[in-house]
C-alpha cells in the first residue's frame, strides 16, 4: 500500500492566519535584495490539485550514513494571484524491506535556516532572476525566525520504502511575458525550461 502523506496543512493555515491578521509583506527577495509584494495566495495541498506531472528525477540522498532512493516528481507550475505554486513528489524507491526511515528535515532548505521545503528557487534566464520562496512576516527578521510559503516541520516527516510526500513552495511570480523557468531544488538536479501557466 502506498502512504503519501501531505505537508501543506499547517503552512496553509499559517497563511491564512496571516491573512486574517492584516499582515500585507508577503514575498520573496530576488538578488537584487528588494521585496516582491504580493496577496495572500492559497497553497494547493490535496494531491488531485496538483494537476500533471511533466518531469521527473531519480536520485540518492544520504543522511546520518544512510543512502536513501528518491524519485522525485515534478507537477506543472501554475500561476495563481500574483503567485507562482511549485508542487513536488517525493517517492521512497528503495527495495522493499529497505532499513531506516529517511528524515526529511532540513534536505531541502538550501541556505535558508529552516526545516522547512524554503531552499527552493525559479531561475528566469529572460530577465536573469532569480525567485526565491515566498516568506509571511517581517522582512527584517533574522534567520531561523523566517516564516516561508512552502511546506514546512519538515523535522517530523520520516518516510519508508514505498511511501510517498507531498511538497510545495509558493514564489511571487515572474512577469507575464515569462513563459518558462528553470526549478532549482537543493540536492535534485536542475529541472530546465520548465513551462509556466
Amino acid at each position: 500500500m502506498r502512504l503519501r502523506t501531505t505537508v501543506a496543512a499547517g503552512s496553509l493555515a499559517l497563511v491564512m492566519a496571516l491573512a486574517v491578521g492584516g499582515c500585507d509583506s508577503l514575498g520573496g527577495t530576488d538578488d537584487s535584495g528588494g521585496a516582491a509584494k504580493g496577496t495572500t495566495g492559497f497553497a494547493p495541498g490535496q494531491p488531485d490539485e496538483m494537476g500533471t506531472v511533466i518531469a521527473s528525477r531519480d536520485i540518492q540522498i544520504s543522511e546520518s550514513g544512510s543512502l536513501f532512493r528518491v524519485k522525485v516528481e515534478l507537477y506543472q507550475l501554475r500561476r495563481d494571484n500574483g503567485f507562482v505554486n511549485l508542487n513536488v513528489r517525493m517517492t521512497r524507491t528503495d527495495p522493499a524491506g529497505s532499513p531506516g526511515r529517511w528524515q526529511i528535515a532540513s534536505a531541502f532548505q538550501g541556505e535558508t535556516v529552516s526545516l522547512a521545503f524554503s531552499g527552493v528557487t525559479l531561475v528566469d534566464r529572460k530577465n536573469r532572476k532569480r525567485h526565491l520562496v515566498a516568506r509571511a512576516g517581517d522582512s527584517d527578521a533574522k534567520p531561523g525566525q523566517v516564516t516561508y510559503l512552502a511546506s514546512s516541520g519538515l523535522a517530523s516527516v520520516f518516510v519508508t520504502p514505498g511511501q510517498s510526500v507531498d511538497l510545495y513552495a509558493m514564489f511571487g511570480a515572474p512577469p507575464d511575458d515569462v513563459t518558462a523557468v528553470d526549478v532549482v531544488i537543493p540536492r535534485v538536479p536542475v529541472f530546465e525550461n520548465v513551462p509556466l501557466g
